[in-house]
Formats: C-alpha cells, structure tokens, sequence
C-alpha cells in the first residue's frame, strides 16, 4: 500500500490523521531539545552547590565487601547522512568518505541500585548545550552529595584515551580504572590475527596471552610476545606489546575480581549504547542527521530511566 492509502485506512478506522516523517522529525527534535534545556537548567544550577565527596584515588578490586560506584562509559557511532546535492562536490574523495555521529553514553551506578542513563543535551542544530560529563556532574550530586566518606568510583572503560582525559576533568583527580575484559579479549584476538603465521600458532598465542592477562599477569603476557612470538608483521607486534603497556595499570586479576562477585566487563555497557543508539539507528541503508540521532538518543535515555510518562503526559504522572 502506498502511504496516501496507509493515511487513508488509519483516518478511517481511527479518526486519525498519519503523521508525515517530517512532523514526526520536528516533534522528536522539539522534546529532545525541551528535555535538554531542561538538563541545561539542572547543570547549571548544581554548579553552585558543593562538590560530592572526595573520590578514593586506590580501591581493593578484589574484597566481596567493599562498596562500589561503577561509571561505565562508552562512544557508539552511526552512519552520517550526505552533504545534499552541490554540498561537498568540490572536495577530493577521500574528504567525501562517509561521516558518522558520534553520541558518548554513560551509566552511573544508583546508590539504591541499578543504574541511570545518560547523554549531552543538544538544541535544534545538534549542538551541545550540555555535556555528558556536566550531567554526570549532576547525577553524582543528587545521588551522593549527602555522603561524607570519599566515594569508591570505578570506571570500567575500553581504555579510550578521551575517556581517561573525560574522567580526570569530571572528578578532577585519577579514578580508579579497569580495562574491560572483553575489549581486552576481542583486541588480543584481532591485532594477534595480522601478527601469527598461521591460524594453528595464533590459537596457541591468543590461549597462552589470555590466560596470563586473566589472571593480571600482563608481565608475563609481555615476555611471552618477546621471547615465543615469531611475528609476520613485527609492526602489529609492537602494537601489541604497546598497548599491553600502555594499559598495564588498568589490567588486573579478572579471575579473582569475578570469584568476588564483581563486574569485570562493560557488557551492561554495550547493552545500554545498543539500547539508546544502536537498536533503532544502526540498520542497513540508515543514515542519519547529527540532530536526528542526538534526538532520539535523548529520548531514549528518559524512556530508559523511566521518564518517558512524566515528558510526554506529565498531568497524568502527577495525578
């Protein structure tokens, strides 16, 4: 059926009109935008109230008992729409390589449990008018400002170097970090495949490698690569052993972290960017405007925390 007939139908069994993409469009960005003004408000505000307590600089990764505060944080990135016809034609290829719209997604730790979604704010053109960082500011405030012991923060990341500069100016001191499991699994796997010479030795490398990097063996990691590995590309070898090294404060005893009962991945993660991006913008053939997407991503992160009534029906949420 064609959308003219769809329209027809729906007006004549509901009374309903058929909104068009374009409305919908202007109604998603419109919400976004008020829910976004709204966090502006909130952020500037908290600006002026007391710093939460001190973060711990040094936790105990492995004591069952301990009271933890998990910052997960992750970038998740769909496909850019083209520059409209005329736009960009005069620019050599590899400057008209496809773009994509990044979106930061974070996750706080709730002090009654579970955990709270957040997101920048943006206005009508997709600019941000609130960070991430500024609205993880303020979630920390509301949540533990009346605490008086120093906070037992842990970041569990995929080592990004942005992520690591993101939490120094959002704490303004080192956080304790982990470097996530399965990040760390996944890029032994990948950078050992353009390393071993065959598949046979890199199963042998990658068993011998995640054995001893799962039990925060990273020294021994690095001997291994030195002395055993004989690389077909000695350049990804070295990038191997420098990444190693460069994360070795962040890699640690997964196995007795696990046995304690605590997290090691950002698994939950992965889940919370698939849910606010991923599952409804990253499909084949979409592309996406920087204000379409931040738009929806804002609105999926109050359907997320439970917001959704209180936005869209907020007379109803209060009766």
């Amino acid at each position: 059926m064609s959308y003219d007939e769809v329209a027809g139908l729906l007006e004549r069994v509901t009374g309903q009109h058929l909104l068009s993409d374009q409305t919908i469009q202007h109604l998603v960005v419109a919400k976004a935008v008020e829910v976004s003004q709204q966090w502006q408000i909130e952020s500037q505000a908290n600006t002026a109230a007391p710093l939460w307590p001190e973060v711990t600089p040094q936790v105990d990764w492995y004591d069952p008992q301990s009271e933890e505060i998990l910052l997960l944080t992750d970038a998740i990135q769909v496909k850019q729409q083209k520059a409209s016809r005329g736009q960009g034609a005069d620019k050599p290829p590899l400057e008209r390589e496809t773009k994509r719209v990044h979106t930061d997604v974070w996750l706080v730790e709730q002090h009654t449990g579970g955990f709270t979604y957040l997101t920048a704010g943006v206005d009508a053109t997709g600019q941000e008018v609130v960070s991430g960082t500024e609205r993880v500011r303020w979630q920390f405030q509301q949540d533990y400002a009346g605490r008086s012991e120093p906070l037992q923060v842990i970041a569990i990341t995929d080592g990004a170097r942005t992520i690591r500069r993101q939490l120094a100016e959002l704490f303004s001191q080192p956080v304790p970090v982990i470097l996530d499991w399965y990040h760390l699994d996944k890029k032994v796997g990948e950078l050992m495949s353009m390393v071993a010479r065959n598949k046979q030795e890199k199963a042998v490398h990658v068993a011998h490698l995640l054995d001893h990097l799962w039990h925060g063996r990273t020294d021994t990691a690095l001997t291994y690569l030195r002395r055993e590995v004989q690389a077909k590309n000695p350049q990804q070898l070295a990038a191997l052993v420098t990444y190693l090294e460069k994360h070795r404060a962040e890699i640690i005893d997964y196995g007795r972290r696990q046995r304690a009962g605590k997290q090691i991945g950002s698994g939950r993660m992965e889940k919370g960017g698939d849910q606010v991006i991923g599952a409804r913008q990253k499909h084949k053939g979409m592309s996406w405007s920087p204000t379409g997407s931040k738009a929806l991503g804002i609105l999926k992160v109050v359907e997320l925390n439970q917001q959704w009534v209180q936005l869209w029906f907020p007379q109803q949420a209060a009766a």
